[in-house]
Formats: structure tokens, sequence, C-alpha cells
């Protein structure tokens, strides 16, 4: 983005901010301690914005001054640019409560990944010195996984139990 196109910009979102806010140019221009001409121009990109006024209407406005300027360097999904643009037309109790369930959600996906993670990699099937349940058996084919982790189909778990069963009995001599 040169120069030019960075001033457009930054003139579109001082735009957008003010009226989620609802406010006139002339209303902006009062917060700020400029001229209603002075937005108009910075709004259309034909003047150059300093960096105190940013400040200035920035905090007008209730926005982080980084939010006039392009995201560089990375790449946001649409879905996450959608959550910002409406968040930030919300009153700030309303953007809290966004807050509060994107936190939620982490901690969620966090404690699943947890789970998973801790979870043993081979799960015992049964007591060495007891006869194998029917129970263990199906937990054991209930939780099992095809090599590229895919969950095993009904007839593959019925399989696996077959085998699992029979390599049982003769490593117990109980068939």
């Amino acid at each position: 983005m040169d120069d030019r196109e960075i001033n457009k910009f930054v003139g579109m979102k001082i735009k957008e901010f003010r009226k989620n806010k609802k406010l006139t140019q002339q209303g902006l221009a009062d917060l700020v301690g400029v001229k209603n001409s002075a937005i108009s121009n910075y709004e259309q990109g034909t003047r150059i914005p300093k960096r105190d006024f940013l400040f200035r209407v920035a905090n007008a406005l209730g926005v982080s001054i980084d939010e006039f300027f392009p995201i560089q360097n990375e790449e946001t999904s649409s879905t996450l640019s959608e959550i910002n643009k409406i968040s930030s037309q919300l009153e700030e109790p309303r953007q809290k409560i966004v807050l509060n369930t994107a936190s939620s959600q982490l901690e969620e996906q966090e404690k699943a990944k947890r789970a998973v993670k801790s979870k043993p990699k081979v799960t015992p099937l049964f007591d060495i010195n007891s006869p194998l349940t029917d129970e263990e058996l199906q937990e054991a084919v209930d939780e099992a996984v095809a090599f590229d982790g895919v969950p095993l189909t009904d007839r593959e778990k019925e399989l696996y139990k077959h085998l699992l069963r029979e390599a049982w009995e003769e490593d117990h001599d109980r068939g």
C-alpha cells in the first residue's frame, strides 16, 4: 500500500467508526478540536492525519489507534474480520460479553487439547489376573482409532473385538 492508499484507508476507518458512534462530522470535529471541513478532508483521504490527531480521534471514538491502519503481514480469517466488525459496533458492556465468551471458548479448547494429550496412548484392556469382560473389551474397541486417527467403523470394531477376544483367550489358555 502506498501513502495515498493508506490515507484513504485511514479516512474510511475514521468515517466508519464515527458512523458507528452515530456522530456527525461536526460532532467529531467538536470532540477533537478541529473544523468540520478537516474531518471531511481526513475521511476523503485528501488530508494526511498527524499522529496526535489520530490519538484524539481514537480516544473520542473509543477505539485503538491500531484500528485505523490495515493489518500487515497477517492473514485474518473472514470469521475473525466479521467478529471484529460487529463487536466494534457494540457498546462496551456488550463488547465485554463478546470478550468473555471468546475467553470461555478458548479455555474449553485448551482443556480439550490437554485432555487429548493426557489420554494414554495404550489403554490397558483388563486386569491380567481376572477374566476379560465384555465391558472392558467394548471400551477398548470404542476408544480405538485407525492409524490415521479416524474413528473405526462398526464393522471394524466388531472384527477387532473378535480378534482381541481370541488373542486374549489364547494367551491365557482359556480358549
